[in-house]
């Protein structure tokens, strides 16, 4: 047969009575690629699987230790059998004997036969019933290996009570995963936190979609190959004709796989070059910035030059892709799912939000403005119904005609005729969105001010909600809400689930946007909207309003209660339908922040579309002292110091380097050295038992910074201006910890923020995405506030470290220290901050090691604890996250649905 990825697809000799017959080509494959030490199969029958896993043993020269684990005596769901069937398995397991054990017994008694820790292939097939399965694994969990790939049979059968695809669905949820649907499913585990040591490339795949799908096809195309041949060669008595059948299906089957095999390795070319080694990515980073800054010289090199270094640096834009390109596309089946939960939940609790109306019956009047010029009929008429249909009635809808054309103006008319809530004014002259939107404001009687576009949805509950807010905390003066879109076609698409205030990601672009309510009186105060300003005018009054109230002001709502239509003229579908809209929001920007500080802070287009980039000015070049603890690894800590002093651009810091008993000569060798050559790096020695938190505390002790910035030894430096980006933001009054963007040795994001909560304790977003990925809604490109960062690379004010008190060294040696220091400056009122423009490679762990003995264990458990019981972990809400995405890793995918009932007392 052909071949995959440079490892041979082939089919098992051995093909006794069996429902896994179609599964054997993945089998095999599976293990000359993974090349397990171990392989454990639970319930083994006539041994097709099994024999398949040692004949690939054989035949890939694999040292490996195979168990076949079975009573041979049936169950209700394989039948009762005879003697003879173990015969046959005891025949057949002569062939591999001298790696292969049979083991018969039930699984819970083989458990003492096998060492924790040494299983690194597990295929689970024993009684299908959900509570087996699920005691069959958990009790077989401790034997993994962090290596170890788990197989479950039958994830696709769903009658004769059968429980594996229940279990699958809550198990494949943590971990990376595949399941093939043919052959009555065979689910795909990839447990092992180690398994990218020999399955990287396919975890990269199946990781699309794309690359799933493709992936799947593959085996089971050449599953349906072999079973052919096989049914060819067991089948002698069946007519020419048949037999030619047969051989036909047997071709379409090898040019299908063929075919597919040759797009799923085109893809994996297409991620491999993605991928691109930090090298490359800094020589390209570089040639961009070099590009750019050539083109703002044309006074020097010309004009015709200047454009070309434009389109050449444009073309090598490390972030070319726009912000809204995130695979939440992918998700919108999904979506649709979510979205009837949610319907589900609301008719459940009518009789709640009954009572919640009536409690609200004197609620604030609530006017909803709309700026109307020549929207499409339909899609008026549906704005407006959506603000009649409203569940809270205490509403006004002002509308102010742009000069529209005459059926616009009829149908409008024809609304104000009929509903005395419904206020229409007509205007002389065409005077854009942001004098019409001013001309509806004027219409307004309401004690708070919503904002609607001509031909946008609200929720049914939009306003209602917004009422219990304001009811709840009368101070509130801005409330904002999520969204999602509305496709040409009607379904609603790509939800926005939106961080709570969040003022760095608002100075990188608006994520803001729609539903947004505002106190009246805060309108009159800012004169409405800025003429002058189009295309960003709601940008630009969000940022003028955060001049004027404080963060506890402000009030975003987690649900999505508006539809934004995404039709080919919107900028929710087309970026460069208001082209006008990008200058009009850096203006915004470039004055919000001038008014701020009384002096002239430059702001840039980024690379996606509608973001920006502030050039926070460093006016003093204050002292950072940068702490590298280390224990020999010297070249790891030689590749961290030596990639600092030759790339960093930024010229007042220290290096103290905290040796923590290094014993190699090399190592001291190197220290002498180092010292010697360098005024500004210190070697300080401490030879306490490793804690990471302790280690840091004396050393701060012993710097004269006025900043600290705390350095793994495995971290290196990629981008010249790391620094003086990192140096500018902690500068600014009011931040606190700030952190940087740092890349696995592949390119993948190590880390991009940290959210409390996620995975038990704290977790970080966007983990494992591909660097060049802009991540959700943009956000792997914009500097942004989080309530965490790592401390492989944190810079904080000296001042802000000792008012906190350092890192815990008493209940946090190793684990969680830096989430808990950032907890504690988020707690003292500080910002902590989050950029994507200082980036390193993170060789993680590559130092210290995993947390893989009894003590490292019990020492991680007790840290895990801490966390929990100081910080309630568990119900931690995270203002950087929305509860509507998933805690159980950092991907940003849906959490289960839930739709909150807004309660009043």
């Amino acid at each position: 047969m052909t071949s995959f990825l440079n490892q041979p697809l082939s089919q098992p000799r051995y093909v006794p009575q069996t429902a896994w017959m179609r599964h054997g080509p993945f089998a095999m494959w599976l293990v000359k690629k993974a090349r397990p030490r171990r392989i454990v199969e639970l319930g083994t029958h006539y041994g097709y699987s099994y024999f398949a896993f040692c004949q690939a043993v054989q035949e890939g020269g694999i040292t490996a230790d195979c168990f076949a684990v079975d009573t041979w005596t049936g169950d209700e769901h394989s039948s009762f059998y005879g003697e003879d069937v173990y015969e046959t398995v005891e025949r057949e397991n002569r062939k591999y004997h001298a790696f292969s054990t049979l083991l018969r017994k039930t699984f819970a008694q083989a458990l003492d036969d096998i060492e924790d820790g040494s299983v690194d292939l597990l295929h689970v097939d024993g009684r299908h019933y959900y509570d087996d399965v699920k005691t069959d694994f958990e009790t077989w969990k401790p034997k993994l290996s962090k290596r170890a790939v788990v197989l479950f049979h039958d994830t696709m059968v769903t009658e004769r009570g059968f429980g594996v695809h229940k279990y699958w669905a809550e198990i494949s949820k943590h971990h990376p995963s595949l399941n093939f649907l043919h052959e009555h499913g065979l689910g795909v585990l990839f447990w092992g936190e180690n398994c990218t040591d020999t399955l990287s490339d396919i975890l990269a795949l199946i990781s699309t979609q794309t690359g799933a799908d493709a992936f799947c096809t593959i085996f089971e195309t050449s599953g349906d190959l072999m079973a052919s041949l096989h049914n060819l060669a067991t089948s002698p008595d069946q007519d020419n004709t048949e037999h030619k059948n047969i051989i036909r299906m047997a071709q379409q089957a090898e040019r299908q796989n063929t075919t597919t095999q040759h797009k799923l390795e085109q893809l994996q070319q297409k991620l491999i070059i993605a991928r691109n080694k930090p090298l490359r990515m800094l020589k390209h980073k570089i040639l961009y910035r070099i590009l750019k800054t050539m083109s703002k010289y044309d006074k020097i090199f010309g004009t015709k030059a200047v454009d070309r270094f434009k389109k050449s640096a444009e073309k090598r834009n490390p972030h070319r892709r726009e912000m809204d390109s995130v695979d939440i596309n992918s998700m919108s089946l999904a979506y649709s799912d979510v979205i009837s939960a949610w319907q589900n939940e609301r008719s459940l609790n009518k009789s709640i939000i009954s009572k919640v109306k009536s409690i609200l019956s004197d609620g604030p009047l609530i006017s909803v403005v709309v700026p109307v010029y020549n929207p499409e009929i339909p899609h008026l008429i549906e704005m407006i119904e959506s603000v009649r249909a409203q569940s809270y009635e205490n509403w006004e809808l002002c509308i102010a005609d742009d000069c529209s054309n005459d059926l616009v103006k009829n149908t409008l008319s024809d609304y104000c005729k009929n509903d005395v809530r419904i206020k229409v004014l007509f205007r002389d002259t065409n005077g854009h969105i942001s004098n019409a939107t001013n001309s509806a404001i004027s219409l307004c009687k309401g004690e708070y001010i919503s904002f609607l576009d001509h031909d946008d949805i609200l929720d049914i509950d939009a306003l209602l909600e917004t009422a219990v807010i304001i009811r709840r905390n009368p101070e509130i003066k801005f409330i904002y809400t999520d969204e999602d879109k509305i496709s040409d076609s009607g379904d609603r698409i790509d939800p926005h689930f939106k961080p709570d205030w969040n003022l760095d990601l608002l100075y990188s672009h608006n994520y803001i946007k729609h539903f947004c309510t505002f106190n009246a009186d805060l309108i009159k105060k800012l004169g409405g909207l800025s003429v002058g300003k189009e295309g960003a005018q709601d940008y630009d009054l969000i940022l003028r309003a955060s001049e004027i109230i404080s963060p506890k002001e402000i009030h975003h709502i987690p649900k999505v209660l508006y539809h934004w239509r995404a039709s080919k003229n919107s900028t929710a579908n087309n970026s460069e339908a208001k082209s006008y809209a990008k200058r009009a929001g850096q203006d915004a920007l470039k004055e919000h922040l001038s008014r701020l500080y009384k002096s002239e802070i430059h702001v840039e287009q980024a690379a996606a579309a509608f973001t920006y980039k502030v050039l926070w000015p460093i006016d003093t070049c204050p002292l950072v002292s940068i702490i590298i603890p280390t224990r020999d690894n010297l070249s790891l800590t030689r590749l961290a110091v030596e990639s600092l002093l030759g790339i960093t651009s930024y010229e007042n810091y220290e290096v103290i380097i905290i040796d923590n008993g290094s014993i190699e000569p090399e190592t001291l060798k190197w220290f002498d050295e180092i010292q010697a050559k360098y005024k500004n790096i210190y070697i300080k020695r401490d030879d306490r038992s490793f804690n990471y938190s302790a280690l840091n505390n004396a050393a701060v002790n012993q710097t004269s910074g006025e900043y600290v910035l705390l350095l793994n030894n495995d971290i290196e430096i990629i981008a010249p201006d790391w620094l003086s980006e990192m140096v500018s933001l902690a500068v600014r009054p009011g931040n606190g910890c700030v952190g940087a963007k740092l890349y696995y040795p592949d390119g993948q994001i190590q880390h991009a923020g940290v959210v409390v909560g996620i995975g038990g304790v704290a977790g970080h977003v966007h983990c494992h995405f591909d660097g060049r990925h802009p991540g959700y809604f943009g956000r792997l490109t914009m500097r942004q506030n989080f309530t965490a960062v790592t401390a492989a690379c944190l810079l904080v004010k000296r001042s802000i470290y000792d008012q906190v008190g350092g890192l815990n060294e008493a209940d946090l040696a190793v684990a969680f220290n830096d989430i808990d220091f950032c907890l504690k400056v988020h707690e003292a009122g500080y910002k902590n901050v989050w950029t994507p423009f200082a980036e390193m490679i993170h060789h993680e762990s590559a130092s210290r090691g995993y947390d893989d003995t009894p003590e490292k264990r019990a020492r991680f458990a007790g840290e895990v604890a801490y966390m929990k019981d100081r910080w309630n972990t568990a119900r931690y809400f995270d203002p950087a996250y929305n509860p509507n995405l998933t805690r159980d890793h950092g991907n940003f995918s849906f959490s289960e649905p839930r739709w909150a009932v807004p309660i009043l007392e």
